[in-house]
């Protein structure tokens, strides 16, 4: 007899500090503030790398691919000081600057690589949201709404969140550091 295991939705995120994601909600708050209710209103800042849905079994691979990653990746400093309100996107949305973009690219693009199944959805480039799904009016009522940004942080964590159904909002359930340990000779030749 075959048994049926139970699979949940998660997804696997770049998660700033505590700072950086208490300034993206004032942000929100912000917002809320003159366009009323948005999607995205109560979800803290992050980077989407992958969503996927996963039993147990599947989800303790994707917890030992992340220890693998985190164990020899470099901690670099990034500023988000770019921001877009799209109407195409329906969205607005923070942007790495030049100088951070090109770290944030190559660290979506290996932790891709690394945790790609054909159950994996990508996310898209490097940005944090304030607001999505948001109507073309509410997007010209926010126009004015922000004069400068520039957040900051240490990119120095990864978390695995869960979709918690009754919240309607991904939950941090687990988080993996940056040890910026060095690769050992056999771990260089898997990357060659």
């Amino acid at each position: 007899m075959k048994r049926q295991l139970y699979r949940d939705w998660y997804s696997i995120v770049v998660y700033p500090h505590s700072e950086a994601i208490n300034d993206v909600k004032a942000l929100k708050d912000t917002l809320w503030s003159k366009i009323g209710w948005y999607a995205s209103r109560n979800s803290e800042a992050h980077i989407t790398v992958i969503e996927f849905s996963a039993d147990q079994y599947e989800l303790d691979f994707y917890i030992r691919q992340l220890e693998k990653f985190c164990y020899s990746q470099k901690q670099q400093e990034v500023i988000f000081d770019q921001l877009s309100l799209s109407k195409f996107s329906n969205a607005i949305v923070l942007l790495p600057n030049n100088s951070s973009k090109p770290y944030l690219n190559d660290l979506l693009v290996r932790l891709r690589k690394r945790l790609k199944t054909s159950d994996t959805i990508n996310g898209s480039g490097a940005h944090i949201s304030i607001g999505r799904k948001l109507s073309p009016d509410q997007i010209d009522r926010a126009e004015s709404l922000y004069d400068y940004v520039n957040l900051r942080f240490n990119c120095d964590t990864i978390a695995i969140r869960k979709f918690n159904k009754n919240r309607g909002q991904f939950e941090v359930i687990n988080k993996f550091k940056f040890l910026q340990n060095p690769l050992v000779n056999s771990q260089c030749s898997l990357f060659s």
